[in-house]
Order: structure tokens, then C-alpha cells, then sequence
């Protein structure tokens, strides 16, 4: 048996989480319309625009102040990240921007949500900067990021594939079922049961109810800001900013996208509700004017597929269009799955 088996091996009868985990069920069904998987993408934003708002009503517009103060409360409560050992790490730096990017291509293979996305990232950072990371072991930050994407999915999505159905786009490494779920118990454990954080896009859901935007706008307001925060989630410089910070500066650059002859007044009510230092919303803005301009800079190589658009148009396929090895991604909408489907293969009952 080689080191690496072996490592595995050890960490799979480590006592220390011989805890509860369950066995997965193989589903007879056919898990393909489940995911809201279409023959073709997305033509425009338009189409977008035109999904009912049925998640909207009309007693969301009238959340109180308690509600935005009780996200900031909990913003300042949960346990935030060390920047310092990121930045400081040249291989922890590589590894997490390796693993984000992978979990970004299966979330796109999937249709996961955006939700789904930012809460992998949140579990991967919060478990790699733990004690519990070894670094010495080339596999860790592979099982890790399949592990936190597995439990984002499952805390979001109405239906989430088999574990072993988890692994595509390229793993480098393929866990058992048993080896993750172990993995799964060590992620919460580290991060102590606390799945359902503050997000950004929690303060961008809030923020866009208050400026009472109940119309298509509203839609297409936070599917921008979705996107944004997916182009930019692979840069560990982001972990240096609180959410609701990152949220800020976000929206920021979304409105002055959809409303620049009314930027400003969009701006000013924005500060007035957030109540955040400016200077740090505008350090961060300019993090993200740097990323996206880099991404936009970067030569675009050809894909092995036709693209699928999304809103905001440009946004995340200037992110991709760097990378051939992917394929299409719409945020928070459905997407054709590769040629290779993931549902051709064999599934393992465990």
C-alpha cells in the first residue's frame, strides 16, 4: 500500500471522529431533473428578469432595523479568519485558490445557487486556517474542499448528489464515501456546528429589499451581485474584509452597472443603512476593481463548448474565459451538463 493509502487509511480510523455519520442511499430516480438541468442555456438576462419572484413578498419590505442589526450582530460574533497566516502561506495561498476553483466548477456543473458557493468557501477557509489542517498532506486540501462543498450543498440545495457523484471537473483525488463523511464530522466539529454564518449576499439580499426594489431591477440587482462575488471569491485578499464590508462594496459596483445617473443617490442610501466606514467600503471596491480588471485583461483561450450567458452578461465569463478547462457558468441558474455527464457513471451504493 503506498503513503498515500496509507494516510488515508489512518485518517479514516482516527478515533478522534469515529462519531456519527450515515450511510448514503443510492436513488433509483433520475437525479438529471432534479437539478433543474436544461438542454440549453440561458439566452439573456431578459429571460433572467422574466423568472417569477415568488420568494418576494410584500411583508419582506418592511423589515425593521432589528433585522439588519441582528446581522451585524451575528457578523461580529461568529469566528472570523486569520488573514495573516493566508497571506503569509505561499502554499496555503495555492492550495485554497486550487480547491475554490474546483468547487466553483462543480457548483456551476450542478446549477448549485450562489448560497451554495459562499458557504463552501466560508467552511473550506474557517477549516484550513484550524489546527486541524495538515498541510503536510498533499490529498488534505482536496478531502477538505469536498467535504465542505458537500455539507454547503446539503445546508442549500433541494437535492445534492451522491458523494462520489460530487467528485468531477478534474479531481485530483477520488474519496470514498466513507473517508468524506469522516471529513464532514471533522469540518463540523472545527467549526463547531455553526453552518449558517453571515454572508455577503445575506447583507445584499437585506440591502436590496430595503430600497424596496420589488420589480425585475430587484432580480437582477442580486443576481449581479451574486456574480461579483463569485468572480472574485478565489483571491485570498477578500478574506481580509468583514461580510457585510465586502457586501458594500459589492453592491457599490453593481449600481453604478444598472443606475449610473443615479449612482450617487443609490450610494448615499446605501451608507445611510449600513452605517459602515466608507474608507474600508472603498479599500475594498478597490480590490474588486483590481480583480476584475485583471480578469478582463487576461487572453482569452477557446472553449471546448459554446458559452452560456448569464446576468450579468460578461461578468463571470471574463472570470472563465481564462481557464479552457471551464466550461459554461450561469449563477443561480440552471446549466446544460457536460458531454461527459456526471449521470453516465456508475454510482456506488455504499
Amino acid at each position: 500500500m503506498n503513503s498515500y493509502s496509507q494516510e488515508q487509511e489512518s485518517f479514516l480510523h482516527n478515533p478522534s471522529i469515529d462519531g456519527l455519520y450515515c450511510e448514503e442511499k443510492c436513488l433509483n430516480e433520475d437525479l438529471r431533473g432534479g437539478f433543474g438541468f436544461q438542454e440549453s442555456g440561458i439566452g439573456d438576462s431578459d429571460e433572467i428578469c422574466k423568472k417569477p419572484l415568488a420568494f418576494l413578498f410584500e411583508h419582506d419590505l418592511f423589515w425593521e432595523d432589528d433585522e439588519l442589526i441582528s446581522l451585524f450582530s451575528k457578523e461580529k460574533t461568529q469566528a472570523h479568519l486569520s488573514y495573516d497566516e493566508i497571506k503569509s502561506d505561499r502554499s496555503l495561498k495555492i492550495m485554497r485558490k486550487e480547491a475554490i476553483m474546483w468547487m466553483v466548477k462543480v457548483i456551476a456543473h450542478y446549477g448549485f445557487t450562489a448560497n451554495t458557493a459562499v458557504l463552501a468557501v466560508n467552511y473550506y477557509d474557517k477549516f484550513v486556517t484550524s489546527s486541524c489542517f495538515q498541510k503536510d498532506k498533499p490529498w488534505m486540501s482536496q478531502l477538505a474542499a469536498v467535504a465542505c462543498l458537500s455539507i454547503a450543498a446539503k445546508v442549500e440545495e433541494t437535492q445534492v448528489p451522491l458523494l462520489i457523484d460530487l467528485q468531477v471537473e478534474e479531481s485530483k483525488y477520488v474519496f470514498e464515501s466513507k473517508t468524506i463523511q469522516r471529513m464532514e464530522l471533522l469540518v463540523f466539529s472545527t467549526l463547531q456546528w455553526n453552518m449558517n454564518p453571515v454572508t455577503p449576499i445575506s447583507f445584499c439580499d437585506h440591502i436590496a429589499r430595503r430600497f424596496e426594489l420589488m420589480t425585475n431591477l430587484h432580480w437582477e440587482f442580486l443576481m449581479r451581485c451574486e456574480s461579483l462575488i463569485l468572480s472574485i471569491i478565489t483571491d485570498h485578499r477578500l478574506v481580509h474584509y468583514l461580510p457585510s464590508v465586502i457586501s458594500g462594496a459589492t453592491m457599490m459596483y453593481v449600481i453604478r452597472e444598472i443606475e449610473p445617473c443615479n449612482a450617487m443617490e443609490y450610494q448615499n442610501q446605501l451608507m445611510g443603512v449600513l452605517r459602515i466606514s466608507k474608507e474600508r467600503i472603498d479599500d475594498c471596491n478597490k480590490l474588486i476593481l483590481e480583480v476584475m480588471d485583471d480578469h478582463c485583461h487576461r487572453p482569452c483561450q477557446k472553449r471546448k463548448h459554446k458559452p452560456i450567458l448569464s446576468s450579468p452578461k460578461g461578468v463571470v465569463d471574463a472570470y472563465f474565459c481564462s481557464d479552457s478547462s471551464n466550461d459554461s457558468w450561469a449563477v443561480g441558474s440552471s446549466i446544460s451538463s457536460s458531454p461527459e455527464s456526471i449521470f453516465k457513471r456508475s454510482r456506488l451504493c455504499l
